[in-house]
């Protein structure tokens, strides 16, 4: 009898635990969510290596990379924080554009749709360069950006057009690629 008092508090205890609205973890928001994403496409994708053309000899690949950020900066600081925290050893830069210009001193590109003219021109701009164009714009992915990170069912997914990535001489790993929603060839 003892025994079961015993258990039974302590199940009810356990149980209130468990279903006390403090128990459960505050969801994540969208951005910061996004900002995580970026950072590992940075760590999971490789770029070319460059080119001394003075000695023609081939440059090491990328030990750093510049995450670029076009139009409404949305992330709230949440990229700034994840750079900081960064235990990886590549060392990952920030920058905020206000146009077009410099976009191909950069690694990763995010587009904001919502302060450009015409993404899809610089989309074509930018199609055999190795810059990892990512967007949460369904047109701007369908147009040629080469990731698409979505919102679907509460849930963040990201689509990869590996096409654009090949052509652009880039490598992504397939830990990323099988994480991916959609691969499109």
């Amino acid at each position: 009898m003892k025994h079961s008092r015993l258990f039974l508090s302590s199940a009810l205890m356990v149980m209130f635990l468990l279903l006390s609205p403090s128990a459960y973890a505050e969801p994540v928001p969208e951005y910061q969510m996004k900002a995580a994403y970026l950072y590992n496409f940075a760590l999971l994708t490789s770029w070319p290596a460059g080119l001394d053309y003075e000695s023609n000899k081939k440059l090491e690949a990328y030990k750093s990379v510049k995450i670029c950020v076009l139009g409404d900066d949305s992330f709230g600081g949440a990229l700034q924080q994840l750079t900081r925290n960064s235990s990886s050893n590549i060392r990952i830069t920030l920058s905020y554009l206000a146009n077009m210009n410099n976009v191909q001193d950069c690694q990763i590109l995010f587009i904001d749709v919502s302060t450009l003219d015409n993404p899809t021109a610089m989309l074509k701009k930018l199609e055999k360069t190795p810059v990892l164009t990512v967007t949460d714009n369904l047109d701007l992915f369908n147009a040629g950006a080469m990731i698409g990170v979505f919102l679907e069912n509460k849930r963040l997914v990201f689509d990869v057009n590996y096409t654009q990535i090949s052509n652009a001489q880039l490598s992504m790993s397939s830990k990323l690629l099988r994480v991916a929603r959609k691969v499109l060839q």
